[in-house]
């Protein structure tokens, strides 16, 4: 099961050249599909979610057009196979400072408020992973206050 894990991580992607790049993209790919769970929640994925996704990946990791989309593919057959959200906020924990940890939960924010509409599920699924990644509550709402007022909601 490791080497599964270790393989899904390390392909797909352009190899990179020390384990610090190593580290950031496992990361990145726990990001990617923690959004798309998110986007996915009320059953379909809106454009304009798509659009965020892409939008978000580039800009918060650095990553041109090309690179975004192909995180995007291996996190959306990560998706598909995924029996739980632990494997991910748990890379995301260790990895990744507090600060960080509310940068993501904002980030999830802003995908659920992408196509204009945030569904129940949605709110309930990025409660679920700021718990996951010990986001205090004040901080929770303090992002999806952040996000809100970013797309003008």
């Amino acid at each position: 099961m490791f080497n599964s894990l270790k393989e899904f991580f390390t392909s797909g992607l352009p190899q990179p050249g020390n384990s610090r790049e190593k580290r950031a993209r496992s990361v990145e790919l726990s990001a990617a599909v923690l959004m798309l769970e998110i986007s996915l929640a009320d059953s379909s994925m809106d454009k304009e979610e798509y659009r965020y996704i892409e939008q978000a990946i580039q800009r918060h990791f650095q990553l041109d057009k090309d690179e975004a989309d192909a995180l995007i593919e291996l996190a959306r057959d990560e998706v598909d196979h995924a029996t739980s959200l632990y494997e991910f906020t748990r890379l995301i924990n260790d990895k990744l400072a507090p600060e960080e940890k509310v940068g993501i939960i904002e980030m999830l924010w802003r995908v659920a408020h992408a196509d204009a509409v945030i569904d129940k599920y949605e709110e309930y699924f990025i409660r679920k992973i700021a718990d996951l990644l010990y986001v205090s509550h004040t901080d929770y709402i303090k992002a999806k206050h952040k996000a809100a007022q970013a797309v003008g909601g």
